[in-house]
């Protein structure tokens, strides 16, 4: 086994994971520490250093609120039951590389894993990510670290070009060149790196896939519950401009007491932080001020204009989402009856609001309930990643979609935002929940099928057992497949199509607002 590699910057020693032919390195630096006055400046390669760096330990975390404390919520039972543990710090620049090669020689593909957390939480190394059972398929592993919050996603006035408002995503940019260059020696294959993130992390997808800067890192996309297309009416985006950007940015300052850029960088991190997700002049505490900004560099345009443009990079794509996610539990606001839905379908569909609603059930206030408690197309988060896939399909390009609606036990979460991870990562013995026999075969299949996808840009194939996977085709016009992940994969039901196919469609218009 590979323990010890020779990169362009020194040598690094890892250990032996649980599993004796896999070794993990971990804490591996791919930037200088961007402290004191790097602070908000795009990343630089790190130092050359003598010796041997032994990666045993795994890194500190990005400055975030610490997490694990509130066990109150929902995801410190669910992912960070340690997180309260882990140090946080500006010095958050690491890779974490689980690889089972034998020889620099062995040209394993990459799968590159970048966490979520709304761009202003979690870490690399959280405990539904399984590194070992991942690269048991035969794959080098990799999950990255990046500024998050107010110091990953600053804009100012005062800042240079590179580090306009997307310093975290610059720091993924960097972890990538970091791993053309030296991922060979620990036996990889640079030219077969395929990202993948849930959330934010498959906005962050998103984005790589829609930078120019990215061009020539990365040969496939998987996006997770993120990185979709926002619809004509709004969504979750779009990016904010530079001057909205700047304009918080100097908030900011404001709140904190500083006069210029200069003193803000030795204000203490863990100020900034706590400062900047706390309230605004407008009385809400809204931590998505702080994502990506369309400056200029990064991105040369708007996301969902870049996509719709065939813009984005020209690279096999898995796209999808959890049904739980996107399905109301509790009909409120627009959903709460028909005359509001009714309105509400006026707002957003204008001319073609009654060519929508006439594919409603608006029969009764209870047949009402029932239509929209089931409808997948009414859901701008399916809808958003279906609509991505179809612009791929009509360009010529390959994209495989899925639905995760997985039977979760241990409370009545159901298939919850982010309850995918624990298949993909083959992970479920870290969980609290009771999981069986049919949970454990499906994330088998599920995480055989992103191995395959890492390998080949295309999920079909065999699992890690040998046996065949239920075909996986992909979405087209022709034939809009999507994959299932119930107790096993099959394809998603048809229903609602007509409805699915109107919303997809009406997200690929032209007309952008705000």
């Amino acid at each position: 086994m590979l323990r010890k590699v020779t990169t362009k910057y020194g040598v690094i020693e890892g250990v032996p994971s649980g599993d004796p032919r896999i070794t993990v390195f971990r804490g591996v630096p791919y930037a200088k520490p961007p402290v004191g006055d790097l602070r908000w400046r795009a990343p630089q390669p790190p130092e050359p250093w003598e010796g041997v760096l032994r990666a045993d330990r795994f890194p500190n975390i990005a400055v975030v609120p610490q997490p694990g404390v509130d066990w109150t919520d929902f995801y410190t039972k669910e992912l960070n039951p340690t997180g309260y543990e882990h140090k946080t710090s500006e010095d958050c620049l690491y890779l974490n590389i689980w690889s089972p090669a034998r020889s620099t020689y062995d040209k394993l593909p990459v799968f590159f894993y970048i966490h979520g957390g709304g761009f202003t939480a979690g870490y690399s190394y959280e405990v539904e990510f399984d590194g070992e059972r991942v690269a048991r398929n035969d794959v080098i592993f990799i999950t990255v670290g990046y500024r998050l919050g107010p110091l990953g996603f600053f804009s100012h006035k005062e800042l240079d070009e590179e580090s306009q408002g997307n310093q975290g995503l610059l720091d993924q940019l960097q972890a990538l060149k970091w791993v053309k260059e030296n991922i060979s020696a620990f036996g990889g294959d640079p030219s077969r790196v395929t990202i993948c993130g849930q959330s934010a992390g498959g906005m962050s997808v998103s984005s790589l896939l829609n930078s120019p800067l990215a061009e020539g890192y990365i040969s496939g996309g998987i996006m997770m519950s993120g990185g979709g297309i926002r619809p004509p009416f709004g969504g979750v985006g779009p990016w904010l401009s530079l001057e909205e950007g700047q304009t918080y940015g100097q908030q900011l300052l404001d709140f904190i007491g500083v006069k210029s850029l200069e003193e803000a960088r030795g204000v203490p991190a863990e100020v900034i932080v706590s400062t900047g997700l706390g309230r605004w002049p407008d009385g809400k505490i809204a931590p998505m001020r702080w994502r990506p900004t369309i400056d200029g560099f990064f991105f040369t345009e708007e996301l969902r204009d870049s996509i719709l443009a065939g813009h984005s990079m020209n690279v096999p794509i898995m796209i999808g989402c959890c049904k739980g996610e996107n399905l109301p539990k509790q009909l409120t606001g627009e959903l709460s009856s028909i005359e509001n839905f009714r309105k509400s379908a006026e707002e957003k569909y204008g001319d073609k609001a009654e060519e929508f609603l006439s594919m409603c059930d608006l029969s009764s206030e209870e047949k009402f309930k029932d239509f929209v408690s089931g409808e997948l197309g009414l859901c701008t988060g399916y809808t958003g990643a279906m609509a991505y896939a179809r612009r791929e399909a009509q360009l010529g390009r390959k994209a495989y979609t899925f639905v995760f609606d997985h039977d979760i036990p241990g409370d009545d979460a159901g298939s919850f935002h982010g309850s995918d991870m624990w298949f993909v990562f083959d992970s479920l013995g870290h969980s609290w929940r009771p999981f069986e026999g049919k949970h454990y075969d499906l994330a088998r299949q599920v995480s055989s099928y992103w191995a395959n996808f890492v390998k080949n840009g295309d999920p079909n194939g065999k699992d890690r057992i040998g046996k065949e996977l239920p075909e996986w085709k992909p979405f087209t016009e022709e034939e809009e497949f999507t994959i299932c992940f119930k107790d096993k994969p099959v394809k998603l039901d048809e229903s609602g199509k007509e409805i699915k196919r109107f919303t997809q469609e009406y997200f690929l218009e032209q007309n952008t607002e705000g």
